[in-house]
């Protein structure tokens, strides 16, 4: 084990040295941007306009830093026992930075959720309660993205008993978890079957809220923070694998093309093994092609919008669910094919849609960024005391 892990990498000064990556920064801000442009389209028809191959790389993305920011933190601490990765301080910081804004939005969706529900809020609880409100964490006012919750805290139980394997294994680590994930796939093909009823959809969606299902981009991100070079002959996988992974794409996004037998999809939605190598190699592009400590008032602002992607992530969560329930007969009608907005209008033309847009960038990123410097001002403020 204590071989896999240089003296360079074990040296804490050199670690210190390296600060951070402004690329990760960078990769952040505008991902959190794309998932405020997906929940903006609402019950717009998506398919055809080529959104697989950017907006639609949000999510995969953040899975990815989520292994390389993890990986690339156990390594500067030099953490390599179960006891290590499992300390009390790791899960101090996992709760101060995940768990405690968490509990916030909770508290504010809930609230607001009883608000909107009114008097029929007992039956907004189904007979799976303690399954969707417990277990997979589902607030009152479910928004969009909601389910990437579930999975994140996930990742604070299993990311550093996976790191345990990668500093053992690497390879066999990293082929697990496109094994396992791939596993995941064809239990849903032969267990869930084809979507034929709305039952079967929500019992498909608490398999996909587990992270087994995503671990392939976890597991890439962990093999990227060891080695992120574009030309390494360690990520000579991705070049090879990338070929595939955009005609899959382009294929599902513009003809519609599905990897399904009699109507049972082999590989379930659009955030698979298949895709993530796609945003990996993007990823590779980005941390070779952009500066990793600029110093200028951009990469400052960049900077602090991605130290707040979580909150303005909840954000968004709580304003497009809000939206979505106070217009939603605007939203479903026949032909929609503008943006949400908080005025509640239809418009069909480029302009007025770029200008909700901006208005929902405005809204999100303002509450979440503010929201984001009052936590820590706060967190602060307890440390001294």
């Amino acid at each position: 084990m204590k071989n896999n892990i240089s003296t360079v990498e074990k040296n804490p000064s050199f670690m210190k040295s390296k600060g951070n990556y402004f690329q990760i920064d960078l990769l952040k801000a505008v991902m959190i941007a794309f998932v405020i442009i997906d929940h903006s389209l609402g019950y717009t028809n998506h398919w055809g306009f080529g959104l697989e191959l950017w907006e639609r790389t949000a999510i995969p993305m953040f899975l990815i830093i989520l292994g390389f920011n993890w990986g690339n933190s156990f390594k500067k601490q030099g953490k390599e026992t179960l006891r290590e990765l499992y300390s009390i301080e790791y899960f101090k910081k996992k709760f101060w930075r995940f768990l405690f804004p968490y509990l916030i939005f909770y508290l504010v969706s809930t609230t607001v959720g009883f608000i909107i529900y009114g008097s029929i809020f007992p039956e907004i609880f189904s007979e799976n309660w303690f399954l969707e409100y417990i277990v997979f964490q589902k607030s009152l006012l479910q928004g969009p993205g909601n389910w990437f919750i579930p999975v994140l805290f996930q990742s604070i139980l299993l990311i550093p008993l996976l790191y345990w394997f990668f500093i053992k294994s690497p390879i066999l680590t990293l082929t697990l978890c496109f094994i396992i994930e791939f596993s995941m796939h064809l239990f849903l093909f032969f267990f869930i079957g084809p979507i034929t009823s709305l039952d079967l959809w929500n019992k498909e969606i608490y398999f996909r809220q587990t992270i087994l299902v995503v671990l392939s981009a976890i597991g890439m991100g962990l093999w990227f923070s060891r080695d992120h070079d574009l030309f390494s002959k360690k990520n000579l996988f991705v070049w090879s694998l990338f070929p595939f992974s955009l005609v899959y794409m382009i294929a599902w996004d513009f003809f519609n093309f599905r990897l399904e037998f009699d109507g049972s999809g082999i590989v379930r939605g659009d955030y698979n093994y298949i895709t993530f190598i796609y945003s990996a190699l993007i990823f590779l592009i980005v941390l070779r092609l952009v500066p990793k400590n600029p110093h200028n008032w951009m990469s400052k602002s960049i900077s602090a919008m991605s130290k707040s992607t979580f909150h303005v992530y909840l954000t968004q969560d709580v304003f497009y669910i809000t939206l979505y329930i106070l217009y939603n007969d605007v939203w479903i009608a026949p032909g929609f094919n503008g943006l949400v907005n908080v005025f509640g209008i239809v418009a069909d033309d480029f302009l007025t849609n770029i200008g909700f847009l901006i208005i929902n960038w405005i809204i999100c990123f303002s509450v979440g960024v503010f929201w984001w410097y009052c936590e820590h001002k706060f967190l602060k403020l307890i440390k001294r005391k």
